[in-house]
C-alpha cells in the first residue's frame, strides 16, 4: 500500500515537472500567465484557462495568433505547413494555434488587450453592386452590405466570402474604410483558374448575393508618429488605400508616408491615377510605382516594389512602421530589405497571401 502511494506521487510529480508555465503580453502592459501541457498547444492551453487570444483558422493558414517569443522555447509543429515565413520564424515569431513549449515562456502579442472587447467577427448577406476590371487581372468587386450588418473592422483588416454557387470561402483585404459602409470594396486578382476568379471572369453580376463574414486579422494600422513605410506588390495594395484614408482622415499632425506599389507587367497596373489624387490630398505621401517586365514604351521605375526603395526613401529608420502585403516572397525580400537599411524588425507588420487563395 505504501508503495503504491509512494508511486502515485512519483508520477504527480512527473505531472507537475513536465507542465510549462506561459507569460502572455499585449502592447498595452496587460499580461496573463497560465500552464501549458507538453502535448498541448498554446492556444489550446489559453482558452483552457480563459486567456483571450486573438485567432481565427486554428490550421496556421490565416497567421492571426501570430506572437512572438521574447524568452523560453517554443517550437512550431512541422505536420503542416503554414503561413510564417522562414526569416519570421528566424526572428522568433510563432503561431499560438500550432506551437508548443519547451520550457517556461514569455510571449510577446503586438496588439493592446483592449482589441479582444471588440465586436468578433460578423455574418451578412452582401450584394454585388458592381464589378469591374481595373487590370487585365485584376477585379473591384463593390458589394452593398445590409445597414445592420454590424461590420467594424481596422483598415487593414480582412474578410472572408463564399464564392456563389459554391461551398468554397476565399478571404480578401477591404480596400474601403469603415466610413465608406454599407459598401465595401476588395481586390481581387483573377488567376487562369479558381473557384472565384472563374466566377468573376464569367458570371459576377450587379445584385448576386454574397455571403460576408468578417473582419479577421491583425494587419491594421498603428499609432505612430514616425514615417509609415508601405510595400504592396498586386492587389496587397488594397489594405494600404484604407489605411492611407485613415491617416488623411485623422485630426493633427500627419506622418510621412512612403508607399512602393508594384505588379509584374504595364497591363497588371492599376489605381496609378487614384494614388496620383491621395497623394495631392497627403502632402506627406511619397508613392513610387515599379513595373518588373516592362515594355519597350514603358518610362517608369523598372523593378519589384521592394528593390526601388533606398536609404535616401526613409527619413529615420529607428522610429519608421512598415506594411507589407503581398505574395510570400515579396514579405521575405521586403523584411530584409528593410531591416538591412535599419527599420526595427518589430515595427514591420506584414500580411501575406497565395494565389491559391484564389
Amino acid at each position: 500500500m505504501m508503495n503504491a502511494e509512494v508511486e502515485e506521487m512519483e508520477d504527480t510529480a512527473v505531472c507537475e515537472v513536465d507542465v510549462r508555465s506561459v507569460t502572455v503580453r499585449f502592447s498595452d502592459g496587460v499580461e496573463h500567465a497560465f500552464p501549458v501541457r507538453p502535448d498541448q498547444t498554446i492556444l489550446a492551453a489559453a482558452k483552457e484557462h480563459d486567456v483571450r487570444l486573438v485567432h481565427q483558422c486554428l490550421t496556421g493558414s490565416c497567421g492571426t495568433c501570430v506572437t512572438r517569443v521574447a524568452s523560453g522555447k517554443v517550437r512550431m509543429s512541422t505536420a503542416r505547413g503554414t503561413s510564417l515565413l522562414p526569416s519570421e520564424a528566424a526572428e522568433g515569431f510563432r503561431l499560438t494555434c500550432t506551437s508548443f513549449c519547451d520550457s517556461d515562456a514569455v510571449l510577446q502579442f503586438d496588439y493592446p488587450s483592449s482589441v479582444l472587447d471588440e465586436p468578433g467577427p460578423a455574418r451578412c448577406t452582401a450584394e454585388v453592386a458592381d464589378a469591374a476590371w481595373v487590370a487585365s487581372n485584376v477585379v473591384r468587386l463593390t458589394l452593398r452590405l445590409p445597414k445592420d450588418a454590424g461590420l467594424e473592422f481596422r483598415s487593414g483588416q480582412y474578410v472572408r466570402v463564399q464564392v456563389p454557387g459554391t461551398e468554397e470561402w476565399r478571404s480578401y483585404s477591404m480596400a474601403s474604410t469603415v466610413a465608406d459602409l454599407p459598401e465595401l470594396v476588395l481586390l481581387l486578382r483573377v488567376l487562369d483558374a479558381g473557384v472565384m476568379s472563374d466566377y468573376l471572369r464569367s458570371r459576377a453580376r450587379a445584385g448576386d448575393l454574397i455571403e460576408l463574414e468578417g473582419p479577421f486579422g491583425m494587419f491594421y494600422l498603428r499609432e505612430a508618429k514616425g514615417q509609415h513605410i508601405m510595400i504592396a506588390g498586386g492587389t496587397g495594395l488594397a489594405p494600404m488605400l484604407g489605411m492611407l484614408e485613415d491617416i488623411r482622415m485623422r485630426a493633427g499632425r500627419k506622418p510621412k508616408v512612403l508607399l512602393s506599389f508594384g505588379c509584374a507587367s504595364e497591363d497588371n497596373l492599376f489605381y496609378v491615377d487614384e494614388l496620383d489624387v491621395r497623394a495631392a490630398w497627403l502632402p506627406g505621401l511619397k508613392v513610387k510605382v515599379a513595373v518588373a517586365n516592362p515594355g519597350e514604351a514603358y518610362r517608369g521605375l523598372v523593378g519589384n516594389p521592394v528593390e526601388v526603395i533606398s536609404a535616401a526613401d526613409i527619413s529615420d529608420p529607428a522610429t519608421a512602421v512598415a506594411y507589407l502585403c503581398g505574395p510570400p516572397p515579396m514579405i521575405e525580400s521586403a523584411r530584409a530589405h528593410l531591416e538591412r537599411l535599419g527599420v526595427l524588425p518589430e515595427n514591420i507588420h506584414a500580411e501575406h497571401f497565395s494565389a491559391s487563395a484564389a
